[in-house]
């Protein structure tokens, strides 16, 4: 789902798993949990974020494997993450600016 607004709306996300190592590409469209009636909605959706987890395990190894950074470097994760942080902790706040920290900058 994808919310514009206060309008959700459902859409299609495309299974990438080709790209990965035959080895792993069955793990971006399923879930781990034991049970159709126990299922968390991330993996319902495919392995966490859209199928994205496998891909980015993948990515982060390959760079290990071949002495280069990874995409995404630290500061750019620490970026999506401290993004993510800040929109919980604002909407807890009811809705309150609350800035970025200075690490986040590039």
């Amino acid at each position: 789902m994808i919310h514009t607004g206060e309008t959700p709306s459902r859409v299609s996300v495309p299974d990438y798993a080709h790209l990965l190592p035959k080895e792993i590409q069955s793990f971006t469209m399923q879930g781990v949990y034991d049970s159709d009636s126990n299922q968390h909605l991330s993996f319902i959706q495919g392995s966490g974020h859209g199928g994205s987890h496998p891909h980015l395990v993948n990515e982060f190894l390959n760079a290990l494997n071949e002495n280069r950074a990874p995409f995404p470097k630290a500061k750019q994760s620490a970026n999506i993450t401290c993004v993510g942080i800040l929109a919980h902790e604002s909407a807890l706040q009811g809705g309150v600016k609350l800035d970025m920290p200075e690490f986040t900058f590039n």
